[in-house]
């Protein structure tokens, strides 16, 4: 059997006791999420396609992981006073919208695509006020939903 150069890299790394970018992804490698998301992958693979879409039984996670990965395609960090009262925020609109797994699931693309734009347009604010920061701190959250008025709309955070 042949072993890919960048896999035996990756094993001579962990075993030179090596710290860095290839040990970090080890790491990630090794997550039981991770490993389950490919034991996934691999059965609904074999079966084809799947009957019923994969449901999100954690939603306020799942839309917290959407914003952080916009925060960081646009190289920001989310303080952790925004960090708060971005997740209460959330809570407090997927209980006020009684938002259950099912409903999540099938509307997940649009709560995604609604969650960009907020995190966009908070972005947008903090650049406004300071160019040089590349932290989104809490203020931007009540200025996008009530200055620039996003909130009707966004579901699920309004």
């Amino acid at each position: 059997m042949n072993v890919p150069s960048t896999l035996s890299l990756r094993s001579a790394a962990v075993t030179a006791g090596e710290t860095g970018p290839i040990r970090e992804t080890l790491a990630y490698d090794l997550h039981p999420m991770h490993n389950l998301c490919k034991k996934r992958a691999f059965f609904i693979g074999e079966a084809g396609m799947s009957e019923e879409p994969f449901i999100v039984h954690h939603p306020l996670e799942f839309l917290w992981g959407v914003a952080v990965r916009a925060a960081a395609r646009s190289q920001f960090k989310i303080s952790l006073q925004c960090e708060s009262a971005f997740k209460a925020r959330l809570k407090l609109g997927l209980e006020t919208n009684s938002v259950g797994a099912n409903e999540f699931t099938k509307r997940r693309t649009e709560a995604q695509s609604n969650i960009e734009k907020l995190i966009r347009a908070m972005i947008d604010a903090q650049i406004a006020k300071d160019p040089t920061v590349d932290v989104i701190n809490e203020w931007t959250i009540l200025h996008v939903l009530g200055h620039d008025k996003l909130c009707p709309g966004l579901w699920p955070v309004c």
